[in-house]
């Protein structure tokens, strides 16, 4: 991975971290989603952002897999050690 690779990584994980508590990511027919609380749960677009930066920060380990169980089962990114549902 090269240096401008790693620096969108890292603003992608920037952007989840100032989204705030109980946010995530996770691709939607190819294109990366930020997940948020709500009810139904309130989707958006991060289009300045493809699924290879999300591939990447998981790659630099900044970013744990989740799986969330409900009426249906669904998986997303969060910040790594963070505590969130």
């Amino acid at each position: 991975m090269d240096d401008l690779h790693e620096k969108r990584a890292l603003e992608l994980v920037q952007q989840l971290e100032r989204a705030g508590t109980n946010c995530g990511l996770l691709v939607v027919q190819g294109s990366v989603v930020m997940r948020g609380p709500g009810a139904p749960y309130i989707e958006t677009p991060m289009v300045t952002f493809e699924e290879t930066d999300l591939q990447n920060a998981i790659a630099l380990d900044l970013l744990e897999k989740r799986k969330v169980t409900g009426s249906y089962e669904w998986e997303w990114y969060v910040l790594k050690g963070k505590n969130i549902q």
